[in-house]
């Protein structure tokens, strides 16, 4: 029975029945005459059967070497046909792209995604939008967007942009509320803290005129564990919250929030697209990454 995948072996005997010739073979394979010789006659041991008629001038395939052979030149016909569209793939975005995203940055994308299928329509993608790590290291997706890295050796890190941290409410807030005029003051407002993964409050990040970085608990009147609910609650007047900009679209500059103490913003935070480690980057993934930078970097957040 042929229980093991002789390829080399298979390759040195096609060469030798098309060519009629030992020599003749290992010149085309760039090997040499023994070599060749050697791996026709480990494939004839394998199958138990003799493949080739040998004469001092001639070299004839036997009844089960025609067999074999046109059995074999069709199925390594196959295999480069395989490559080939393989190859492709490298070149041309095309088949099904799987992508984790953060719920805060996620929706940004979504919103900009006919930007990509218009450019890539042999792509489809299957997005997955979630705060939480669970599956993300688990080789179930293509590319995974995140704030940081996440600890797992298996992933590359592209950058897409750095994202800031923004202090900010709503002018209905605002109104209502007042105009904090120090940090202190905000344990006097209603705050909308976040629940990360960990279960932790993730605090307030600040940096002083000195570089000084200060953290501070915020008084929660409402807690959210996810990006996109944190934006919501801020855009609707519930307190003030600390989010990425990228997260806000044009809330800023459309005056739908204010920012607070925007001279004590802390130092910008990358988001990332990360890839498993260990295989080429297929050109979908490479389009989709180019478009994230560029979505990210060159377009007006929606």
């Amino acid at each position: 029975m042929f229980q093991h995948a002789l390829l080399n072996e298979v390759i040195a005997f096609i060469a030798v029945a098309e060519h009629r010739s030992f020599t003749l073979a290992a010149e085309s394979l760039r090997s040499t005459k023994s070599s060749t010789g050697k791996a026709v006659k480990k494939l004839e041991d394998q199958l138990g059967l003799k493949l080739f008629n040998r004469t001092t001038r001639t070299v004839r395939l036997t009844e089960e070497g025609k067999i074999f052979f046109d059995a074999a030149k069709q199925a390594i016909e196959t295999i480069n046909q395989a490559k080939l569209q393989l190859d492709a793939r490298k070149d041309e975005p095309v088949g099904h792209l799987r992508v984790n995203l953060p719920l805060g940055v996620g929706r940004t994308i979504i919103n900009a995604l006919p930007l990509f299928t218009q450019a890539n329509p042999k792509v489809t993608t299957e997005l997955s939008l979630t705060d939480k790590f669970e599956g993300a290291v688990q080789g179930e997706w293509d590319i995974v967007v995140r704030i940081g890295l996440l600890d797992d050796s298996g992933f590359i890190a592209k950058k897409l942009c750095h994202l800031k941290r923004v202090l900010c409410a709503s002018p209905e807030y605002m109104s209502r509320k007042g105009a904090p005029k120090s940090l202190l003051e905000l344990q006097e407002h209603d705050a909308i803290a976040f629940r990360a993964p960990s279960g932790r409050i993730r605090p307030w990040i600040f940096q002083d005129a000195s570089n000084e970085i200060i953290e501070v608990i915020p008084p929660a009147s409402v807690t959210v564990a996810d990006g996109r609910s944190l934006v919501d609650a801020v855009m609707s007047g519930a307190g003030i919250a600390q989010v990425y900009d990228k997260a806000l679209g044009e809330a800023l500059q459309r005056g739908h929030l204010i920012e607070l103490f925007p001279d004590m913003a802390p130092g910008a935070a990358p988001l990332n697209a990360l890839i498993p480690s260990g295989r080429d980057m297929p050109a979908k993934t490479r389009a989709f990454i180019e478009f994230l930078v560029e979505l990210f970097n060159s377009h007006p957040m929606k």
